[in-house]
């Protein structure tokens, strides 16, 4: 399992140093500079290029970013907030844009389960039909519209939340974005979890439990509700980081200051520092998450680590 671990780690640290080498090419691409106000001069712009290490070549760039990284050091915004800190200004940001994505996940994942095994069991029934169409409709709208819908009727209707994001009164503030969010995580792990609960329900170790006795319940959870989290994680993980990262819309929606609002502005404004920062820790985390993914493969099926990660 160590061995299983490091490898793993390993190859996810390289595919870091990769993104990060394609990430600095790809800015040489943007049109532009961070530097096109009209009344700077050319000698001007260079001073400036100069005193950021804009002029050096992009592997010294690389070198000198990777190294700086590493000490938590992410260099400054050249246009939003002039020379302040990146890691300052994610800092403030950062933790709203995870506390929402992170509840509409948790909220949408647990209620999911719930709905994916309810219309399992009571497969071809009232329930089971109920579901089946939440998932269809719930997959299928943008979370925006949902967003628009519930800031129409719950806040400017009936007055229950804030119209926009209120820092004295952050929980109340995120229910409405976090609902939003929730629907479509909770309409895929529905349907998702229906699908395979009712071909694990079907199989013969099932069937061979029901008939020594087991009680149903814990025929369900024990052997059922485990062998369908083995697929299910595998949804998981682009779930989440879409949840993480996908949410410019609504932030913008509601208000939220948060990276997502802060990614698109630092694009528009060519602030290099805060576009490759936000895009490096995104990668880095969809790394992270699919790392973590490969690990509870190899915890919850022995047989992934013994033939290397294939089955």
């Amino acid at each position: 399992m160590v061995k299983y671990c490091l490898k793993r780690i390993g190859m996810a640290a390289v595919t870091i140093l990769m993104i990060i080498i394609i990430l600095f090419f790809l800015l040489q691409l943007m049109p532009g500079s961070p530097f096109n106000n009209e009344r700077l001069s050319e000698e001007q712009r260079l001073v400036l290029e100069e005193k950021y290490g804009l002029d050096k070549s992009m592997p010294e760039q690389i070198l000198i970013y990777v190294k700086n990284m590493l000490t938590g050091d992410f260099g400054v915004s050249y246009n939003i907030q002039q020379n302040y800190p990146v890691a300052s200004l994610l800092a403030n940001r950062f933790p709203i844009t995870i506390r929402i994505g992170i509840q509409a996940f948790v909220i949408g994942v647990v209620l999911g389960l719930i709905l994916g095994i309810v219309s399992a069991l009571h497969h071809n029934g009232a329930l089971d039909t109920g579901t089946t169409i939440f998932a269809m409709v719930g997959s299928s709208i943008p979370s925006h519209v949902v967003a628009l819908a519930l800031l129409f009727f719950l806040a400017f209707k009936l007055g229950w939340f804030p119209l926009t994001y209120d820092s004295g009164s952050p929980f109340r503030s995120s229910i409405l974005p976090t609902l939003a969010l929730a629907i479509s995580p909770m309409a895929m792990t529905a349907r998702f979890t229906r699908n395979e609960m009712i071909e694990v329900m079907g199989s013969e170790y099932i069937l061979l439990a029901q008939t020594k006795g087991m009680k149903r319940l814990h025929v369900i959870i024990v052997h059922g509700l485990k062998n369908t989290l083995v697929p299910l994680i595998t949804t998981m993980g682009p779930m989440l980081m879409a949840l993480l990262t996908g949410s410019t819309v609504c932030e913008q929606i509601f208000s939220i200051p948060g990276i997502g609002s802060l990614f698109i502005k630092a694009i528009q404004s060519n602030d290099y520092n805060i576009v490759i920062t936000l895009a490096f820790i995104f990668s880095a985390m969809y790394i992270g998450i699919i790392l973590v993914i490969d690990i509870l493969y190899g915890i919850i099926d022995p047989r992934i680590r013994l033939s290397g990660g294939k089955k």
